[in-house]
């Protein structure tokens, strides 16, 4: 879905700041329109196929959408190969099918990159085969609704997550953002509106940079002046070069009581 915006920050000249994704395609080449504040999908593949092979686990297969989304993986940097290589439709895939080509593989777990909706129906066609192997998935799947959409089959699952446990009031961030939630009423803040929140930090940030008069082009600007810009214990920096903005990722797993843990 950001993909498609790329035509049009371009024909308009509108800075498009925190995209909730990791695709590749955001990010590289640089897009003088596009300010990310979050990891790639490719930087939390990576984290998560290390994370299985120091548990021993070599025999990863890997299902993804066959579209910008799920061309983003990290297999290479664990010095491995996917004992299975299986791309789906986004419209429409087959599940059992997909679960039975896993089932083939004898692999010992399963990365599944796709949209939360896939991701739950891959995961319950896995279990519905009697596969009982580790399923991981990516942060944009670190929401409660994904969790929902599992059902009894969210115990175990790992997500990976490119900001800190929402928990973690060391982090400044975490704690502001606790704060707020709970001065509205809210029992506590989600992965996603984290990140969210982090976005906003900086969205305003570049705005004041920029000046009492913002444009389009001057926030632009304002935003590649950004050198190590503290948003609570994490930094971001920008540059002509560089719209990446953060690069941490780390793991969680969905516990009992359908909450992440890290």
């Amino acid at each position: 879905h950001s993909q498609a915006l790329l035509p049009l920050l371009e024909e308009f000249h509108v800075p498009l700041v925190g995209p909730s994704t990791g695709a590749m395609a955001l990010h590289d080449p640089v897009n003088p329109w596009v300010f990310n504040v979050r990891a790639t999908y490719q930087r939390e593949a990576i984290k998560a196929v290390q994370h299985l092979a120091s548990l021993g686990m070599t025999r990863i297969a890997v299902l993804q959408t066959d579209d910008s989304f799920g061309a983003d993986k990290g297999f290479a940097a664990a010095n491995l190969k996917p004992a299975l290589l299986q791309k789906f439709p986004r419209e429409k895939p087959n599940f059992a099918d997909l679960a039975s080509k896993v089932k083939a593989s004898d692999a010992q777990a399963v990365l599944y990159i796709g949209s939360s909706g896939s991701v739950a129906s891959g995961v319950k066609a896995l279990r519905a085969m009697g596969l009982t192997l580790q399923v991981v998935t990516l942060s944009n799947n670190a929401s409660e609704g994904f969790i929902k959409l599992l059902g009894d089959q969210a115990r175990g699952v790992i997500v990976t997550q490119v900001f800190p446990n929402e928990r973690s009031i060391n982090y400044r961030l975490i704690k502001e953002a606790q704060d707020l939630a709970k001065a509205k009423g809210l029992s506590g803040v989600s992965p996603a509106m984290v990140e969210g929140f982090a976005a906003a930090k900086v969205l305003v940030e570049g705005l004041r940079r920029a000046g009492p008069k913002p444009t389009s082009s001057g926030l632009r600007d304002a935003l590649e002046t950004m050198q190590k810009y503290d948003l609570g214990g994490l930094e971001v920096s920008y540059s002509a070069t560089n719209h990446s903005g953060l690069d941490f990722a780390d793991l969680s797993i969905i516990g009992i009581d359908g909450k992440f843990m890290r």
